[in-house]
């Protein structure tokens, strides 16, 4: 790294370090009221949250800038910038063990959203409507709409699939099949980490260059990244999802691996600096792992693999998901502790179809706007591709051996693991 390099990394590091100590939002005091029945108005800030039995909403109270998490009955037909009153019994979030052993913290995890406390079961009435940002409140009702046409041309549960790959929503789903794409491997593609976005990118350029030139797939891949940011409403988690695939793209049209490394420390420290709490945030970490595990590895495997064939970049494909999986292996197993054995094979038989399966299904919920008569072909053809994924995962879920359970990874033994694979890579660069 030049001279230069070194000084802005620096810079960013001590910057996170006094936001870190002096800058960072502080939990409010509630614990006088903790248990208790409250009254609470304030505006819901984000896409409700719709899962099986419930739905989730965060609202900001009037005059705070802390965030509290509410769960209510399913139909209450609550949007973003309304003004709710709601009635309920405040609470602290305590962490849960996982259905893999490990304990999440989901202390932690709400407080990066600056979310201290929720109500659960409450009760909600709507004030007004329209308070939002005008732009994201735009935003949502497109995406709800979008949704909804997707919904009308694909039947349960291949729609729900749809609405993961386009835009990370998972609520739809049930546990069992949840712990399906867990056990597998590729709970990544309905999972808003960035780490379906990289891999997803890399696979539309592999698809469109069997047809476009590669500097026509790269356009096209950089344009399904903006209408996914847009689509997914412009929230923090997938714009790191979409400047760690950006990334990924620069270094396919400059050749240069390096430079695209260095951009991403670059980003990345960027993340960090502007909300030193993202560090703890698992989607940042497997967006900004899967990105250089496809930039710095695939070479390293292709000596592996040559046995399997070029045709339908099918060795390229594998390659990038071997890459992908050995970068986040060690921390998908401090995290979750679930180590899959079918992950690659799961991946290699499904990852063809999703750059198709998304393209269908973008297509069916863009064209149900003009006609949704004329939107069943596309729909059609989705139904067909997100069951065969569906079925691929379940199939290879079932097998005895698909995974295993790690109740108790250490983090040392994380840092050794990527250390080791940080010096196999540079072993290979200097070589």
């Amino acid at each position: 790294m030049s001279k230069k390099e070194i000084f802005l990394i620096c810079i960013l590091i001590i910057i996170a370090i006094i936001r870190f100590f002096f800058f960072m939002p502080k939990a409010p005091d509630y614990n006088s009221i903790l248990g208790m029945e409250v009254m609470v108005e304030g505006i819901v800030n984000d896409i409700p949250d719709s899962r099986l039995v419930n739905e989730r909403i965060t609202i900001t109270p009037i005059d705070k800038e802390e965030n509290i998490l509410v769960s209510l009955s399913k139909g209450t037909n609550v949007s973003y910038g309304d003004k709710v009153r709601i009635k309920g019994t405040i609470e602290s979030p305590d962490n849960f063990i996982t259905s893999s052993g490990k304990e999440f913290n989901y202390e932690r995890y709400l407080a990066n959203q600056d979310i201290y406390y929720i109500i659960n079961n409450a009760d909600a009435e709507i004030l007004s409507h329209d308070n939002g940002n005008k732009i994201k409140s735009t935003l949502f009702k497109f995406r709800n709409l979008f949704l909804d046409n997707i919904n009308k041309a694909i039947s349960s549960p291949a729609s729900d699939l749809a609405s993961g790959i386009l835009l990370g929503t998972k609520g739809g789903f049930d546990k069992e099949t949840q712990a399906e794409f867990i056990s597998t491997g590729t709970i990544h593609i309905v999972a808003l980490s960035g780490y379906n976005v990289t891999i997803i990118a890399s696979s539309i350029i592999k698809f469109f260059s069997l047809f476009l030139s590669v500097t026509y797939s790269i356009i096209l891949a950089v344009i399904f990244i903006l209408l996914f940011i847009i689509m997914a409403g412009g929230g923090a988690t997938v714009v790191r999802a979409g400047i760690m695939a950006f990334i990924a793209l620069f270094a396919r049209v400059t050749d240069r691996k390096y430079q695209a490394g260095r951009a991403l420390i670059i980003a990345g420290l960027l993340m960090i600096a502007y909300d030193p709490r993202v560090i703890t945030d698992m989607s940042f970490q497997l967006s900004f792992l899967a990105t250089a595990g496809i930039l710095f590895i695939p070479s390293k495997i292709i000596k592996w693999i040559r046995w399997i064939p070029t045709r339908f970049q099918l060795r390229e494909n594998t390659a990038i998901t071997m890459s992908a999986t050995i970068a986040v292996l060690p921390t998908l197993l401090y995290s979750t502790g679930v180590l899959s054995f079918v992950s690659l094979p799961a991946n290699l038989l499904i990852l063809p179809v999703i750059p198709i399966a998304m393209l269908t299904s973008f297509i069916t919920g863009i064209v149900g706007f003009i006609s949704p008569v004329l939107a069943l072909p596309f729909g059609y053809i989705s139904e067909l591709l997100l069951s065969y994924m569906l079925s691929v995962i379940h199939i290879i879920a079932s097998l005895p051996f698909a995974s295993t359970s790690i109740q108790s990874f250490p983090i040392i033994l994380t840092i050794i693991l990527y250390i080791l694979i940080i010096w196999w890579v540079r072993k290979r660069n200097t070589k």
